[in-house]
């Protein structure tokens, strides 16, 4: 059971709209790390609609669980990216539960690891993202100018805005179809000794 009770933010977090901001920043930026096109942000409670969200690299469970890895991925970049900015996170907002529900689906379809163990991974990757100058710094510009964008009464923001603006305060993408940080750490882990059952 829980002791803590997440702490209220304050400032301009306390504003549910620039929180969401935040949130939404975090996933983006998570997206960019890992060599993602965003296609467009809808400021709702959920990750943007992204490249990785409609290719399945080959009929493979592998690229299955590499698909459900970058969401559980993406879901942990908003919630990062809010503790950094806001110090605290929206941890009733749903996404604990999703990422655990994805863990325990990634595990049953790997048959090797299990669901904890792949929490603990993928959070990992996550920080990593975090850990970069660069994304940490563009947090809260990203943040601010998702937030114009909704006090505009623009609540769904174009990819290529969004991509348009994590050139610059990041780096330009690497290219299309670009794996990024995640397949730099979780390449050991997908080397399997056999191939997916067919």
């Amino acid at each position: 059971m829980y002791e803590d009770v997440c702490p209220l933010p304050r400032g301009r977090c306390a504003d549910l709209n620039y929180r969401l901001a935040v949130y939404e920043a975090g996933h983006a930026l998570t997206a960019r790390a890992m060599g993602h096109e965003v296609l467009a942000i809808t400021m709702l409670p959920r990750p943007p609609l992204m490249e990785s969200d409609k290719i399945l690299r080959g009929n493979t469970l592998n690229s299955l669980i590499e698909v459900l890895e970058n969401r559980c991925i993406e879901l942990f970049g908003g919630q990062i990216a809010e503790q950094h900015a806001c110090g605290t996170n929206s941890c009733c907002s749903g996404d604990v539960a999703r990422i655990d529900e994805l863990c325990r689906l990634i595990a049953g379809i790997d048959g090797m690891r299990d669901a904890e163990s792949i929490w603990f991974q993928l959070e990992e990757v996550a920080e990593k993202v975090f850990a970069d100058p660069r994304t940490h710094d563009a947090i809260l510009p990203f943040a601010e100018f998702l937030f114009a964008e909704v006090e505009a009464g623009r609540p769904k923001v174009p990819g290529k805005l969004v991509e348009a603006k994590l050139d610059e305060l990041v780096a330009p993408r690497k290219g299309a179809g670009s794996r990024g940080l995640a397949a730099r750490f979780l390449s050991k882990r997908r080397a399997r000794q056999s191939a997916d059952p067919a």
